[in-house]
Formats: C-alpha cells, structure tokens, sequence
C-alpha cells in the first residue's frame, strides 16, 4: 500500500509510479490524499481557484450515522392508588426562593461594583473632564433662590421668562385645541 511521502512525492512530480496511479484509483482514501495535497500545493503557490468545492456530505452522514438515536417520549408515569397522597421534592419548594435570592445577589454585586468604581474614580483627577461642572465659557452662576441680580440683568431675564411664558401658554393651548378638534 502507498504511504503519504509516495504520494507527496507523485504530486511533486518527483517520482511517476503506475503501480501507485492504480492504487489511487482503486482507494477512496489514498485518493482523497492525493487530492488534498494537490490543493495544499496549489496553496502553497498561490494558484487556489476562485471557488473551492468541499464535499463534506459524506463525513457529516458518516457522523450521523454514529450518532446515537434520541427518542422524544413523554415519560410514562404510574398509575395514581385512590387517596394516594402526592409528595412533591423539596428543591421544587425552594427553587422559587432561590430564583429570587440569586436576583438579589447580582443585583447587590452589580450596585457595589458601581459604588466602589465611581469612588475609585472621583479619588483620581478632581479636574477630569467628565466630572468638570464649570462651564466651558464664562463663569458659573449659582442656583439659588436667594440669589440677587443686578436691576438691569432682572429686567432683562424678566422679560425671557415673560416671553417663554407666553410662549408655553400658546403651546398648551394649540395642544388643547388640537385633543378637541380629535374628538
């Protein structure tokens, strides 16, 4: 029988043996070799065709066949005697309770990693950008309801507020009008 080095050795081109030509034809698996060597040379070459072919129906039907049959019967079940008394296991009892404890858990992980993840990071740079509340642009102004603005500034944000005011009034009103004109 023809070894693996005779047949490398005939797609090489280095040795022309009609005796092993004949045992390719005659051997499925020598010539299934021989025709995976050629295409490790052609690979090799870099002369792999657009579209490779692999059969592998025979392989995956041979992988069927050695699979073990699976049956999908409900599971027969005894006759109940009268006034039998119907005893369930514990792990179905519990099984509920422990759903809702490991919800629990994860939830607690998942709150503590936050908290430990936002304090490791706020210990770092004070100045981070992403924890930068300082505008960008001018100065902050605070929020407050004791806050005094100046006379000229007041009158002038007075008449903002008037006119969004105004402005959302008109809104509602437009909406309102619109619900009555649906129904």
């Amino acid at each position: 029988m023809a070894n693996k080095e005779q047949i490398s050795a005939l797609v090489d081109g280095e040795i022309q043996d009609k005796v092993l030509l004949e045992q390719l034809e005659n051997d499925r698996e020598l010539a299934d070799a021989f025709g995976r060597y050629h295409l490790y040379g052609d690979a090799l070459r870099s002369e792999l065709p657009r579209h490779i072919r692999l059969d592998m129906s025979d392989s995956i039907a041979a992988a069927l066949a050695d699979e073990p049959a699976m049956i999908a019967a409900p599971a027969a079940t005894k006759p109940k005697a009268e006034g039998a008394k119907v005893v369930r296991p514990l792990f179905g009892r519990i099984s509920p309770m422990l759903r809702h404890l490991g919800q629990f858990a994860v939830a607690a992980s998942v709150s503590a990693a936050v908290i430990v993840g936002v304090q490791q990071y706020s210990q770092g740079d004070l100045q981070s950008p992403v924890l930068n509340t300082v505008p960008l642009s001018g100065s902050a102004a605070p929020v407050s309801l004791n806050y005094q603005i100046a006379p000229r500034e007041r009158s002038q944000e007075q008449a903002v507020l008037e006119q969004q005011r105004r402005i959302h009034e008109l809104l509602m009103d437009h909406e309102l009008q619109q619900r009555l004109r649906q129904n």
